[in-house]
């Protein structure tokens, strides 16, 4: 009797052996560098059959984590692997986007949840498991590899997010991920510029922390162009703009306003260049410097500008009165 026509075990045709082994071994090897997981379209790539891929579903080696995405058994199931299968389904030019995006870019506060993700209105994404955003500003610079994911750029994911997270989490977002190198101030405007458009939601509420108006307009020209308006309305003496002054240290410190008689400097804060520690840090080592050099410094926030413009007026005047009353 011949056993291998049998089926007994122990048995089986060496090439079939070997042919199995290679594609576990392949199949292993690719799962890795995707949080164990694997395509339909990887396998046939492999030489798996699709009679091959139901065999290894069935017999519990491979096990279904998505439409078209299968997952080692062995791994253990997670979040981000469950993002990756949901970016997997989707298919380029798709990215994991908004929340899930800002999850995996490592922003504060920012929690594991629903899976989120971005295609180009044109494109027809095979199904997922997770939400799709069909959109048609989707440009390539909008888009990051960070392995294994696709993922919408860090100022793409905040100009998404904004409408979902109150000004203080935006703040503090903006603020860490500039410390981290993730993003700069300058980088988020320039998405929101490009991004905005009517209806799309957050908009203000970035502006507002990125300390600018919803005009297309850099923040710092346009608040001290606020500054000297109230001046001007509480009948105060216009002072010189943009002024370069000799510290302490010797190096030179361009500010904001100045009264020359009075030796008073002004400095307006918009979140653009004051915004992470390390450049609040640098503020006050140069608000020293000037002090140290004989110059009296009051500062003065976005929020005090736009808010509470009286105030702004009655220190300033306050503060020339005292320099004016006291230099011979």
């Amino acid at each position: 009797m011949d056993l291998r026509r049998c089926g007994a075990v122990g048995v089986t045709p060496p090439r079939l052996t070997v042919s199995m082994v290679r594609i576990d071994a392949a199949i292993a090897e690719r799962a890795r560098e995707q949080l164990s997981l694997i395509t339909y379209e990887q396998l046939n790539a492999l030489g798996c059959t699709r009679q091959m891929r139901r065999t290894r579903v069935r017999n519990g080696v491979l096990v279904p984590a998505g439409h078209q995405v299968l997952r080692v058994a062995a791994a253990p199931c997670t979040w981000e692997q469950m993002a990756l299968a949901a970016q997997l389904d989707v298919g380029a030019p798709g990215a994991v986007s908004h929340m899930t995006a800002a999850r995996l870019w490592g922003f504060d506060g920012i929690r594991p949840g629903a899976i989120e993700l971005v295609v180009p209105f044109a494109h027809h994404p095979r199904p997922a498991r997770g939400r799709v955003h069909r959109v048609a500003d989707l440009a390539t610079d909008d888009v990051r590899m960070r392995h294994p994911f696709n993922l919408t750029s860090p100022e793409r994911t905040l100009v998404d997010i904004a409408g979902r997270c109150t000004p203080l989490h935006l703040e503090t977002i903006l603020d860490l991920s500039a410390r981290d190198g993730l993003l700069s101030i300058d980088t988020v405007g320039t998405a929101l510029d490009r991004l905005r458009h009517p209806g799309r939601p957050g908009v203000r509420r970035l502006d507002a922390v990125l300390g600018r108006p919803t005009l297309r307009q850099r923040a710092d020209s346009w608040l001290e162009r606020q500054l000297l308006a109230l001046m001007a309305a509480a009948g105060l003496p216009p002072p010189r703009t943009q002024v370069e002054l000799e510290r302490s240290d010797g190096q030179v410190a361009r500010v904001d306003a100045f009264y020359d008689d009075a030796r008073l400097v002004i400095e307006v804060d918009g979140h653009r260049t004051h915004s992470t520690r390390r450049q609040r840090q640098a503020d006050a080592e140069r608000e020293a410097a000037l002090v140290a050099r004989g110059w009296r410094v009051i500062r003065f926030t976005y929020e005090d500008v736009t808010e509470r413009p009286a105030y702004v007026a009655a220190t300033i005047a306050t503060h020339l009165r005292q320099l004016l009353i006291a230099r011979p």
